[in-house]
């Protein structure tokens, strides 16, 4: 019984051993496909409705002007802006494995063939062996050796990309403006001097006037405004008044002396009859 279940035991370890090889196995396969850019499904990308049916290496060596059977060479004419955005993703594709190897501090086996995505899907991409390590140790350097000179690397990019560019019939342009970019410095307008107003020495009349209004003694010695216009009208309003009492004051004297004159005479007319009546002093 012993025995039996020792026997149920080692089949169960060798199992469990064998099941985490495999678990194992599978993992650094996945790992590997996804540092070679390889995928283990088949492309989604159907190059018979793009490429005519071909990729990979065929569809290079149509686009350098490999005869192919049953393709016209005008036919891949107008196929070929389509192929440069395909060999471009390629080209940025090996730069960044070169980058990402530099960084781990071991270089990989650089394959010659990728699988592209594309907005239509995946598409495998092929360039020769030259290039594409050419490519991938311009990365590589640029992490590894920060002492040397990038414009030395970027000349190297530049003529690895005139010769893939010139033999597929593409048109020229600065690979290294694609993977090496400058970086862009704000540029900021210099600083204008401002213009400062130069302020004008005050004359003599308005340094009189300040020192006026700054003296306090000069401010309290001054009516108030409100204050000196009620008394000014209260002055003209009392003159106004003496002005009319005087006049009121004349015309009732002269009544009374027209009055005064009128009873003499009647007096003297009535006790003297001859008698001319005589004029009364006026004041």
């Amino acid at each position: 019984m012993a025995q039996q279940i020792n026997t149920i035991l080692l089949l169960l370890i060798l199992i469990g051993i064998v099941g985490a090889l495999l678990v194992m196995f599978f993992t650094l396969e996945k790992v590997d496909d996804i540092q070679t850019g390889k995928s283990a499904q088949k492309p989604r990308f159907n190059p018979a409705n793009t490429f005519g049916g071909l990729s990979g290496r065929e569809l290079w060596d149509a686009m350098i002007g490999v005869p192919m059977r049953g393709i016209n060479p005008k036919e891949l004419i107008p196929l070929k802006p389509r192929y440069e955005v395909v060999l471009q993703k390629h080209l940025e594709i090996l730069f960044e494995e070169g980058q990402h190897d530099g960084r781990e501090g071991f270089s990989m086996p650089v394959r010659c063939e990728r699988i592209v995505p594309t907005l239509r899907g995946d598409i495998e991409s092929w360039i020769p062996h030259e290039f594409a390590v050419g490519i991938y140790k311009v990365g590589y350097s640029l992490i590894t050796e920060p002492d040397e000179d990038p414009d030395t690397l970027r000349e190297k990019l530049d003529e690895i990309g005139d010769e893939i560019f010139s033999a597929t019939g593409l048109p020229p342009h600065p690979l290294s403006k694609l993977l090496m970019p400058f970086k862009e410095e704000e540029e900021f307008p210099p600083e204008e001097p401002e213009d400062f107003e130069i302020a004008e020495e005050p004359t003599e009349e308005v340094m009189a006037e300040g020192e006026g209004e700054n003296n306090p003694e000069a401010v309290a010695a001054l009516p108030a405004p409100e204050e000196a216009t009620a008394a000014e009208l209260a002055q003209g309003d009392a003159g106004a008044t003496d002005t009319d009492n005087t006049a009121q004051g004349s015309s009732e004297l002269d009544e009374l002396q027209a009055a005064a004159e009128a009873m003499a005479a009647e007096r003297l007319a009535s006790e003297n009859p001859t008698a001319k009546p005589e004029s009364v002093p006026t004041a």
